[in-house]
């Protein structure tokens, strides 16, 4: 399970890479920068607290829906956001925290699923 939560975090990190810098007004002219300054925080806090996170999910609830689950990394993804928020003194920034936390809870969810679903083909 920890090899398809590592293998998941990659991917969201990489396809975040050059997702989330859209969601900034000036990313015409700094689209690799951005997505380079954003990364340097959320990569790592990804594959620390949202592997963790998902693991123990995961754990806690083996036979579950798969939007249920979704919503409990959500719920997890939204309070560390906060957290972070309130630690780091950014609260003017919080729509744009949780939109770049929610794109990698969701891209994060669906790959993991994804890997699982081809993985239980196998």
């Amino acid at each position: 399970m920890v090899s398809r939560k590592l293998l998941a975090a990659f991917f969201t990190a990489l396809l975040c890479y050059f997702i989330v810098p859209l969601f900034f007004h000036d990313f015409a002219e700094s689209y690799f920068v951005i997505g380079l300054g954003v990364s340097i925080i959320a990569v790592p806090i990804l594959f620390t607290v949202g592997i963790l996170s998902s693991i123990a999910i995961e754990q806690l609830s083996k036979k579950e829906h798969a939007l249920f689950s979704l919503a409990k990394h959500f719920g997890c993804g939204i309070i560390f956001t906060v957290i972070f928020l309130l630690l780091s003194g950014e609260i003017r920034a919080v729509y744009i925290y949780l939109s770049i936390a929610s794109v990698y809870i969701i891209i994060f969810y669906i790959s993991d699923l994804f890997i699982k679903l081809k993985r239980s083909n196998w």
